[in-house]
């Protein structure tokens, strides 16, 4: 079988792993941040443009107040007709002080709004007018500046005006909602990559560990004499086999029980150094000595 040098036990696999899935476990992280920071804000933007064109279309209501007060009382001479008129005078300049608050860094915006204001005012002119000359019982100068049509195309401009800031109010809503669609598209877009990612990593993971599993669940044959073993139809050393198999480094020691047996050894030859080198004693005088395990007569002595 040849040999696929399995990655799981690897120093550069454990960290590759451990790298991205750090990465995935981080990238998922600041995915659902930014996720939910764009829901939020455009929630937020969503509820912002819904209180302007309220406010927009307060001041519509607010300006047809006023001049149906004018109308009525021009017809009636009755101050009763002016409360609308007098309530609505009250409430323009507030809401346009608003609406300019909130088109502050909005130059298109600021640019319409600054028509309708100009165009409040000259229709606030032209109201107070009329009932000046109606309360003053000038009735005829206040009805032909009503049929002149002065007061109607002021309406009528100031009416297109505040349809126009509806209408930017609508559109950069609706710019800002495909943008924000399209950010989600592109982050669900790299949440299915990392997941099809983490999917095949996981896998391929699988895959090695059953293959280490059935690799080490292989039975090897050892030499009984040489204790080496046979890999690929050569005998190598165990060292030499785990190395090229399973990718593993090796150092050298020496146990307890080697080292003192060499310690043993060691002792014995420098023993057996010392007998070898040891001088042998002088013979004595009267000749050479006797050798050893020679029967020693004495003459003394006779046998029986």
């Amino acid at each position: 079988m040849k040999n696929s040098r399995p990655l799981l036990l690897s120093r550069p696999a454990v960290i590759f792993s451990l790298v991205v899935g750090f990465v995935l476990a981080a990238g998922t992280a600041i995915l659902s941040t930014v996720s939910t920071r764009e829901i939020a804000e455009a929630s937020i933007r969503y509820s912002t443009t819904q209180e302007t064109l309220l406010e927009i279309n307060q001041l519509l209501a607010s300006l047809v107040d006023a001049e149906t007060g004018q109308r009525g009382y021009i017809l009636t001479g009755l101050d009763d007709y002016l409360e609308p008129y007098t309530r609505a005078g009250a409430r323009l300049d507030e809401q346009l002080a608003r609406l300019g608050r909130r088109f502050e860094h909005a130059p298109a915006q600021r640019a319409t709004l600054e028509r309708i204001t100009r165009l409040a005012a000259e229709k606030k002119a032209e109201m107070s007018r009329t009932i000046e000359l109606r309360r003053t019982s000038q009735s005829g100068p206040a009805l032909h500046i009503v049929d002149s049509g002065v007061g109607l195309n002021t309406m009528n401009s100031l009416r297109d005006a505040v349809h126009e800031l509806e209408l930017n109010e609508l559109d950069e809503l609706a710019r800002n909602s495909a943008a924000v669609s399209r950010r989600a598209g592109f982050f669900q877009r790299i949440g299915l990559g990392m997941l099809a990612t983490a999917c095949v990593l996981g896998g391929a993971g699988a895959v090695l560990l059953l293959r280490r599993v059935n690799e080490l669940e292989t039975m090897i044959t050892v030499c009984a004499w040489t204790k080496r073993v046979k890999f690929n139809g050569a005998w190598v050393s165990f060292e030499n086999y785990l190395h090229t198999r399973f990718n593993l480094q090796f150092t050298h020691g020496i146990s307890e029980d080697a080292a003192a047996k060499l310690q043993m050894e060691a002792l014995e030859l420098v023993e057996l150094d010392s007998l070898k080198f040891r001088p042998r004693p002088a013979p004595s005088a009267g000749g050479a000595p006797p050798k050893a395990n020679a029967t020693v007569h004495h003459p003394a002595v006779k046998p029986a």
